[in-house]
C-alpha cells in the first residue's frame, strides 16, 4: 500500500472538506448553489480528483455530517466510559454543538433535518442494546412504546439545540442539560391541562 498517496488522499479531503465547510458556515451558502467548479477552483483540485472522492456535493456533506455525528457521539461515549454521570455525559454533547456551532446554525437550518442526531442516537441506542438495556430499563412496556418515545425524543432534542443554536448558544450546557429533565414534567403538565 502506498502510504503517501494515503497521506495526498486525506489531504485532498481535509482541503475540499474545510472548502465547503468555509461555504456552508462562513459565507452560508446553500448546499445547492455550491458547484463541484467552485470548490475544485478554491482548492485547487483537478474535477476527476473530486469525483475520485465524492459522488457530488450532496455525497460530501453527507460525509462531514457522519464525520460531525462521529465526533458528537465519541464526546458522549468518551464521557461515559469515564464513568461519567448523565448530566456530564449531556454537558458534553452540548458543549461539542456549541464548539460547532457554526455548523450546526448552518446544518439544522439548511438542511430542516436532525441527521447528524439521528445518527448519534442509533450509534447510542445500538450500545444500550449491547450493554443489554431493554424498553423496561428506561420505563417503556414494550419496545413499540420505547420506539415512541426515542422518536419523541430525538425529534425533541433536535428542535431544542436547533432552537439553542439559531440563538447563539446562550445558556450554558449544564442549564440546557437541567431544561432537558424538566421536559418530563412540564410535558405532563401541558397535556394535562
Amino acid at each position: 500500500m502506498n502510504v503517501n498517496n494515503n497521506r495526498l488522499g486525506r489531504e485532498t479531503d481535509e482541503r475540499i472538506i474545510r472548502a465547503v465547510y468555509a461555504m456552508m458556515t462562513q459565507e452560508h451558502r446553500p448546499i445547492g448553489k455550491i458547484t463541484v467548479r467552485e470548490i475544485c477552483e478554491r482548492t485547487g483540485v483537478h474535477r476527476s480528483t473530486f469525483y475520485a472522492h465524492y459522488q457530488d456535493v450532496y455525497d460530501l456533506v453527507e460525509r462531514v455530517e457522519k464525520g460531525m455525528s462521529r465526533q458528537l457521539t465519541e464526546a458522549f461515549f468518551r464521557r461515559l466510559d469515564e464513568k461519567a454521570s448523565a448530566r456530564d455525559c449531556f454537558v458534553e454533547v452540548f458543549s461539542f454543538i456549541r464548539e460547532h456551532r457554526e455548523f450546526y446554525a448552518y446544518y439544522l437550518t439548511e438542511s430542516k433535518s436532525n441527521g447528524v442526531l439521528q445518527l448519534a442516537w442509533e450509534t447510542i441506542r445500538g450500545r444500550a442494546e449491547l450493554t443489554g438495556a431493554t424498553a423496561a430499563t428506561f420505563g417503556a412496556k414494550n419496545q413499540d412504546e420505547m420506539a415512541y418515545h426515542g422518536i419523541f425524543f430525538l425529534m425533541g432534542m433536535t428542535a431544542m439545540v436547533r432552537m439553542w443554536v439559531q440563538g447563539g448558544c446562550r445558556e450554558e450546557p449544564g442549564e440546557l442539560y437541567d431544561l432537558l429533565l424538566r421536559q418530563g414534567a412540564v410535558q405532563q403538565q401541558m397535556i394535562g391541562w
